[in-house]
């Protein structure tokens, strides 16, 4: 039998309607049927390995099938990174697995486009099953315009999901819970409501004027949806299990192998074992044994059997008697089948070279069981997709069983936000008929909001209350009655990233309990998936209690919301010289536990930045007492958030019309900026680490004769400050960097720019500046800073304070409200910035790339991403203070880029980030406050560059001695 036959399903009256089609996969003609996806038929075929990592040449396979997790990656005629699970099959396609060396090879054929259309609606529903599709039936009727947005080729979402296109039910065959499905759908375009089925919600604001605003990528381009309100009803995704094993081929969610079997008559294996909790993974098998397909055995983590049950049994049959009967009778289909139940047993870990070979698992008694098998469909549990709640800045919890974020809502579908309801598993797990009676709820608060006549809604608040109550009767009967496996050092806990359980520890012993902080020491959370499958798992590694957690110990919210082709989003935008500042009035919250102080120090510097950091170790170096105190931990704010570029040469709102204070602070800033890289090269050798530091050129390009001019009086005017710049031609530029657009006609050339690592640069100094003497203390915000007799007292928000002889203010674009408290106005603004990270491809950048009239600056990392910014602005969450990044500078960056270098036509965009920045007037502030002389600022817009020059001058000026070179120029004095 081959490979396809032994996992094509039949029975179950369903049988194949779509054309025999062929291609070809990694050069093998490949058998498939005209309307399943390219993941069903590589899986019927047998070809379950699919993206390569580039960690050793590691393969990933289908796992979660419903487009988050990012694993099931392909190469479509020359195309990378398209998703096996959302792509359908045509005739004659070359697909290859992805590999990151040739991502972004060919490009998508689309363009840039020079405006992006806004649409209006009324109500906006992003999801299209049971909560949404009631929701929208509900809204549609009384007369309001509904869209309904919906990333799957089909509506009816995980649990309505119906029959795939390549198939058909035999005329009198079928089962309720598709016909239900299909049935809700017509009703609701009967009613009135739009679905758009394929379309993803990238990202999602709230307008100055309070319209909830939706980014959506389209199969014909990307546009924007304008609604008075939006119900999310995103649902929610598996958990995964995290034991040695979890990220084989072969290795998927239960959900996954449900899509295949149910929706594409496809086995995911010739031998499937079934685990998890629950019921779905029952109906998962007895869904494959129906068709044909062999399971080898379900294993069980409840004990659903067990005559402590019956009381909960019966709560399920007073709340649904024929949803109970139905359970009841799962058991002896189960046995009908053939399939082997193992109760009160939990899968311990996955073993293969380079797929699924066997699945090992205990039982109660602790005895070991081994089960052959070449797919695993495992279910332990869900979590709701907030991606987009959180973008749009609604509330979440921390889950503290999980560790994962759970909606705030209350019992009407409302949210934080007056126009954001939500409906469904999206707000927390209770199945398809509480979701279908919420999403009744949700509509008529929605429209009680919006002053129409809602419909009554008491009917759907028994139906939800019944539905509650047998879910929470459910729960009972199938709760794990073994605890999970604790992972161990081996353990994947991050797949995109391939971080292990072992190097999270070692960073937790080390004092690390942050996942922003491990993020920037590991890549957790970088990759594809963008922390769905390891933040919480990373969490609770980190964290021995969950209790006390909040959305400030999450990840931010990322945008997009999964990866998107570049190329869709490039809009050009208008553009503006320097930084927009924003009020600071709201400080974001810092670490969760307050380290200790001490009585007393010597110099005290608050701000564990780079500046902060690099004065702590040239001080501790010179014998001080230095004590570093943060709300947050080491490399969190700016620092932590800064591209790594080492600028040189004077970027082009540093020069010319643009500039602040006429440009000449930013030109006398350069031979600081060029000493300081050479001192970033010191350390590196000094410190025996690696920063990555590649100096191998800066360009600032120019693509008409006026851009040309300007590059030219910049160059003059740079040389002037001895910093070695040239302005080359169109041929030069060609050679030097090949990627760059033949539009470009000039550019101006510094040898000394480069780059540098931010995520290993300031660890490095943070661990030197301790192994000097220096220490650090997170947690604590100053709220007061107060002259005592010789010394200062600095007291915190944590309730603590400190005497320090000296201090130093190194606290970026906060400094101003520390120097008030002293009675001093530092000319210290926040300007908030992003940046935006594409996947990862071949080696195509080896300068860093900034544009003479454009905001740009782009270059390649070390592990091929591409990181893109040039001060585009980022805004700022009133509530909590934080950065967050802007849909309308996202576009255009990308537009620039794309301009610049036009490969970003091939590439996706993976994630963005938001930092803020300092702004003072191009150059930086040093030396000891006015009437404090034993108080010093440090600040610069030019962090990170600047950072250990900064560093060694403060701790000179500190410590009392020389600092060895004139800064009359960059004290406050030239403010007076």
């Amino acid at each position: 039998m081959s490979a396809a036959a032994g996992r094509r399903l039949s029975g179950s009256g369903a049988v194949a309607s779509g054309a025999p089609i062929r291609f070809v996969f990694e050069g093998q003609p490949v058998e498939a049927l005209e309307g399943e996806t390219i993941a069903a038929a590589l899986t019927a075929a047998g070809h379950v390995a699919l993206r390569e990592t580039g960690q050793g040449r590691e393969t990933r396979g289908l796992y979660c099938g419903m487009g988050a997790c990012q694993d099931c990656l392909v190469e479509i005629e020359g195309r990378g990174a398209q998703r096996a699970c959302m792509t359908k099959v045509a005739p004659g396609l070359d697909i290859r697995r992805h590999a990151a060396a040739r991502a972004g090879l060919a490009p998508l054929g689309l363009r840039p486009e020079a405006d992006r259309p806004v649409e209006t609606c009324d109500i906006a529903i992003v999801g299209a099953g049971p909560a949404a599709l009631s929701a929208a039936l509900r809204l549609a009727e009384a007369g309001r315009s509904v869209i309904l947005l919906d990333e799957r080729a089909e509506p009816g979402g995980q649990y309505f999901k119906p029959l795939a296109p390549s198939h058909r039910f035999a005329a009198g065959t079928g089962d309720r819970q598709f016909a239900r499905g299909q049935a809700l759908v017509e009703s609701v375009r009967r009613a009135g409501a739009i679905i758009r089925s394929g379309q993803m919600v990238w990202h999602g604001t709230v307008s100055a004027e309070g319209r909830p605003e939706l980014g959506i990528i389209a199969p014909d381009g990307a546009y924007v949806l304008s609604a008075e309100a939006v119900l999310l009803a995103t649902g929610a995704y598996e958990r995964p299990h995290h034991v040695p094993g979890w990220t084989l081929p072969g290795v998927m969610t239960a959900g996954a192998g449900q899509t295949l079997a149910r929706a594409y008559r496809v086995s995911p294996g010739q031998r499937v074992l079934v685990a998890g909790n629950g019921p779905l993974n029952w109906q998962v098998a007895l869904e494959i044994a129906r068709g044909g397909g062999k399971v080898v055995a379900l294993l069980e983590a409840a004990r659903p059997s067990h005559p402590g049950n019956l009381a909960a049994i019966a709560g399920m049959a007073r709340a649904a008697p024929g949803l109970a009967l139905a359970g009841l009778g799962m058991r002896a289909q189960l046995l009908a089948a053939g399939i082997k139940l193992h109760e009160s047993t939990m899968v311990t870990r996955l073993e293969g070279r380079d797929q699924l070979e066997a699945v090992i698992a205990v039982d109660a008694q602790g005895r070991e069981l081994a089960f052959e098998a070449d797919a695993a469909c495992l279910g332990y549990g869900f979590t709701p997709a907030v991606e987009l709640l959180r973008q749009l800045g609604a509330a979440v919890d921390v889950d503290a069983a999980t560790g994962y974020p759970v909606p705030r809502r209350d019992g009407d579908g409302r949210t934080s936000l007056p126009k954001i309801f939500i409906a469904g598993d999206g707000g927390g797990i209770g199945g398809s008929e509480a979701a279908l009676a919420q999403g009744e709820i949700a509509a008529a608060t929605m429209l009680a909001s919006l002053s129409a006549k809602a419909p009554d809604p008491s009917s759907a608040r028994s139906h939800l209350a019944k539905a509650q109550a047998f879910q929470r009767s459910l729960w009972q009967v199938f709760a794990p009655a073994l605890p999970t496996p604790a992972p161990t050092r081996e353990t994947m806990i991050c797949r995109c990233e391939g971080i292990a359980a072992g190097a999270i520890l070692d960073l937790k012993a080390e004092g690390v309990d942050d996942l922003g902080s491990l993020k920037r020491r590991t890549r957790l959370g970088m990759g594809r998936c963008q922390g769905r499958y390891c933040a919480g798992a990373a969490l609770k590694l980190l964290r021995d209690d969950l209790g006390a957690c909040v959305e400030a110990d999450l990840f931010a919210p990322q945008a997009p919301a999964r990866p998107v082709p570049a190329i869709v989003l490039a809009t050009e935008k208008a553009e503006w010289g320097g930084h927009r500042e924003v009020p600071l009035d709201r400080i974001p919250r810092g670490a969760h536990v307050a380290d200790p102080l001490p009585a007393h120090c010597d110099l005290l510097v608050i701000g564990a930045g780079i500046t902060g950091a690099s004065t702590a170790l040239f001080a501790a170096r010179d014998g001080a007492d230095v004590l570093v105190i943060d709300r947050s931990p080491p490399n969190s704010q700016a620092s932590g958030g800064n591209a790594g570029s080492l600028h040189v040469q004077l970027l082009s709102w540093d020069f010319g019309k643009k500039a602040m204070a006429g440009g000449s602070p930013a030109q006398r800033t350069l031979p600081l900026q060029r000493d300081s890289v050479a001192l970033w090269k010191d350390l590196e050798h000094e410190l025996n680490s690696d920063f990555e530091i590649v100096t191998t050129g800066g360009l600032m390009v120019a693509e008409n004769e006026e851009q040309g001019a300007f590059l030219r009086d910049k160059a003059a005017a740079e040389r002037a400050c001895g910093i070695d710049t040239e302005v080359i031609g169109r041929n030069e530029l060609a050679t030097l960097a090949p990627a760059v657009s033949e539009r470009m006609l000039v550019a101006a050339y510094c040898a000394a720019e480069g780059k540098i690592n931010p995520l290993k640069g300031t660890p490095a100094i943070v661990a030197a500046a301790e192994a000097a003497g220096a220490r650090f203390a997170s947690g604590h915000q100053v709220v007061a800073i107060a002259p005592e007799g010789e010394h200062y007292r600095v007291t915190t928000g944590a309730g603590a304070s400190i005497l320090a002889r000296r201090v130093v203010i190194a606290s970026g674009g906060w400094s101003r409200q520390l120097g008030a408290m002293l009675g001093v106005d530092l000319p210290i603004s926040g300007a908030p910035l992003q940046m935006l990270v594409t996947e990862p491809t071949r080696p195509i950048l080896k300068q860093l790339i900034a544009h003479a009239d454009r905001h740009l600056t782009m270059k390649q990392a070390t592990n091929g991403n591409l990181i893109i910014g040039g001060a585009w602005t980022a805004g700022r969450n009133p509530e909590t203070g934080y950065s967050k990044v802007l849909r309308t500078s996202i576009e255009g960056n990308l537009w620039v880029a794309e301009r610049t270098v036009p490969a970003m036509a091939g590439l996706h965009l993976l994630r963005s980030w938001a930092a803020m920045n300092i702004n003072i007037d191009g150059a930086p502030l040093l030396g000891p406050l006015p009437g404090h002389p034993r108080v010093f600022v440090a600040a610069t817009a030019n962090g990170y560059t600047l950072g250990p020059m900064m560093g060694k001058l403060t701790a000179a000026l500190a410590t009392g001695r020389d600092p060895g070179r004139a800064i009359d120029y960059f004290t406050l004095a030239r403010f007076s």
